[in-house]
């Protein structure tokens, strides 16, 4: 069992999904920690009245991962256990590793109880140790094109380009980027999703969310190394200078807070 589905961002504004078919649609919500898609909620609703299963997803941009998944969880606070939840590991973000992906993942978890899927393109699948993520129990939504650029419908049978890497499965498949659909004129992203609608809901309702422990922060003291204040919370200074943004390891100043979680 399987469906078919789409996804859509702001260059999609204004589609109509009662006259393109689908069984799902995710929707591009956030980017970084200043952008909110300003077609999602409408296309959200929309796609709630007409029945269709739903997903959000965040665009990974240049800051910390904490702070990008606390920007994406505080607007789609209504989509919470109605949606898929997933973060698009594209662009800017690829560069910064596996681990920056899994901080975000991990915070989206605390925050909502529901584990987020990983969309990235099949490169990506094999480029790094995606471990971590693995263990973490967080799926994979895999993007390869395996006819390229080739106009097409939907095809749920699509061979999966390159295979899964870590994963066991993908939960999802976008297959092209150039799907054409009735009742919309352009391009469309084209995906499959390999379960039925119980399955889907699974994803998205996740477990019941438990209070989000409040971040815990340090402030720097004269004499303080970062290496020694990471010793001291059993984490690495390469962790603490992932998430609060520094450059330079070696410079960190008195009265500088330093978050740790």
């Amino acid at each position: 069992m399987s469906m078919n589905g789409i996804d859509i961002s702001s260059w999609q504004t204004g589609i109509d999904l009662s006259k393109v078919p689908c069984d799902f649609v995710i929707i591009k919500a956030t980017e970084g920690v200043t952008y909110v898609n300003p077609d999602c909620d409408r296309a959200f609703q929309q796609g709630a009245d007409l029945g269709k299963k739903l997903g959000v997803y965040h665009f990974a941009g240049k800051n910390e991962a904490f702070a990008e998944a606390e920007y994406f969880v505080d607007h789609i606070r209504g989509y919470i256990k109605k949606a898929v939840l997933a973060l698009d590991w594209e662009g800017n973000g690829v560069s910064r590793g596996p681990a920056w992906a899994k901080d975000w993942l991990d915070r989206v978890y605390q925050l909502t109880g529901v584990k987020p899927l990983l969309y990235m393109s099949n490169s990506t699948v094999h480029a790094y140790d995606w471990t971590s993520v693995v263990n973490g129990d967080y799926g994979l939504w895999n993007a390869g094109y395996y006819k390229g650029n080739t106009l097409m419908g939907y095809n749920p049978g699509a061979p999966l380009l390159g295979g899964t890497g870590a994963w066991k499965f993908a939960a999802l498949y976008q297959y092209t980027s150039n799907g054409r659909l009735p009742g919309y004129s352009g391009d469309l992203d084209l995906n499959v999703f390999y379960g039925d609608r119980a399955a889907w809901n699974a994803y998205a309702g996740g477990s019941p969310a438990q209070a989000a422990p409040e971040p815990v922060y340090y402030t720097v003291k004269r004499g303080d190394t970062l290496s020694g204040i990471a010793a001291r919370y059993g984490t690495t200074y390469q962790r603490l200078a992932r998430i609060n943004g520094i450059s330079n390891p070696n410079l960190i100043y008195p009265g500088q807070k330093i978050r740790i979680s």
